[in-house]
């Protein structure tokens, strides 16, 4: 009778000892809960650079509800400041470890609390992989001088989105945020390679330059211009440079393309890709650009991200991840700002960084999204349905005072891999 009451017992201790806030684990996922000076943060559940204490800032599109927020804090109010508060807990803390040791140990506690357990330490292992956007191993952006390769860098490098350290590359080396403002915390996040960088120079150029740079990630946002080489130079040749560099590295590559790249017959496809000059071909040459990506990732445990953005819009956000749609398929499209497809980037970096975490790969896996505003999705072609049935969202209901940018993140969570 006894012996059967002792888990029972068991679990109530733990529950008395074990104050909400004070708590390294809990039964009910609360673990990534922390409530400081009134205030309501959630840790991501992965943790590169991502995961490097994202007390996150909120989205400035989202609702603020403080007085739910102080609501909330009331039911916890031992936040940890308070010297005799920490001396309560730490208290509490050995009392449990001797507790929860001696019956772990002697058998006593059932199969499905030792499993409860294990699944809490589990969990807590997945907050500190392999860094990703750490300052010695940052986000390096090619194309950093573009308006795209400059959205994305501040999206990376802004402590309430990405949180990472980045690092940008132009053609020119001049450094394209040295007359923008950015904030300080922003500033802190982000360096730029003086030396220029130009994906047209011989493979083992590219390759020891982003040697030096010792990345974590890189994110491929250079296309064809005027002055910066053609489409067969910088599409295509110029991303399996990279990629291959990429793969010796061990580097997540994010690969900016564009919208029916897989649908030659469309209007799209055939308009972009006779624009003549520098750009001719440009579809052709993201098609193979593509192609080869995903041939140099298929060995090897890196992993890529293709994104397929739609026509770049003017303005910025007023839904954020909320308005946008992800989908896979390449039958349907329409358009975004640049600050929505370097939020997109920053969603890709974590989604695979989560990845890694979970689940340590035996080789590489590579993910292609399409990605527009639903406000604007259309069909590339007239044979194609409206819906796809590839269609990935954020859950509105998960919008709230407290959301924070893991909804990027949570766009690729049923992204199927290539």
């Amino acid at each position: 009778m006894w012996s059967l009451s002792l888990p029972v017992l068991s679990y109530l201790l733990l529950c008395f000892v074990f104050s909400p806030s004070a708590s390294p684990f809990s039964f009910v996922a609360m673990q990534d809960r922390h409530f400081r000076h009134g205030k309501h943060y959630r840790q991501l559940p992965l943790s590169p650079a991502i995961g490097r204490s994202i007390a996150t800032a909120r989205y400035s599109f989202l609702p603020n509800d403080r007085g739910n927020e102080r609501a909330q804090d009331t039911n916890f109010p031992n936040n940890g400041d308070d010297p005799n508060d920490q001396v309560t807990m730490q208290s509490r803390r050995r009392m449990a470890s001797f507790i929860v040791a001696g019956y772990l140990t002697s058998g006593v506690v059932t199969h499905h609390l030792k499993h409860a357990f294990a699944a809490n330490a589990n969990a807590a292992m997945i907050d500190t992989p392999a860094s990703i956007g750490a300052a010695d191993h940052p986000v390096v952006i090619i194309g950093g001088g573009g308006r795209t390769g400059m959205a994305v860098a501040e999206a990376v490098a802004d402590p309430g989105l990405g949180n990472m350290h980045a690092i940008t590359l132009s053609r020119s080396g001049r450094d394209p945020f040295q007359i923008v403002k950015l904030p300080e915390a922003t500033k802190k996040h982000l360096k730029h390679r003086d030396e220029p960088f130009d994906v047209r120079e011989p493979e083992e150029a590219i390759s020891a330059s982003l040697r030096a740079l010792s990345p974590s990630v890189v994110v491929y946002a250079a296309s064809a211009s005027r002055q910066g080489g053609n489409a067969f130079e910088v599409d295509d040749v110029g991303v399996e440079k990279v990629a291959l560099a990429c793969k010796d590295l061990g580097a997540i590559f994010v690969l900016i393309s564009a919208l029916a790249v897989d649908r030659p017959d469309s209007k799209s496809y055939q308009i972009t890709n006779t624009l003549g000059g520098n750009y001719q071909g440009i579809m052709d040459a993201k098609y193979n650009g593509e192609a080869k990506t995903r041939k140099i990732f298929s060995s090897g445990k890196s992993d890529y991200v293709i994104l397929r953005p739609g026509v770049l819009l003017n303005g910025k956000t007023t839904t954020g991840p909320v308005g946008l749609e992800l989908n896979q398929g390449d039958t349907i499209g329409g358009g975004l700002s640049r600050d929505e497809l370097a939020g997109i980037v920053v969603g890709a970096i974590q989604s695979r960084a989560l990845a890694r975490a979970i689940k340590p790969q035996k080789k590489g896996e590579g993910i292609t999204v399409e990605v527009y505003r639903k406000s604007t999705a259309q069909t590339l072609e007239k044979k194609f349905l409206s819906l796809s049935g590839n269609e990935l969202t954020v859950d509105a209901s998960k919008v709230s005072s407290s959301s924070t940018t893991t909804l990027y993140r949570e766009l690729f969570t049923s992204a199927k891999v290539d």
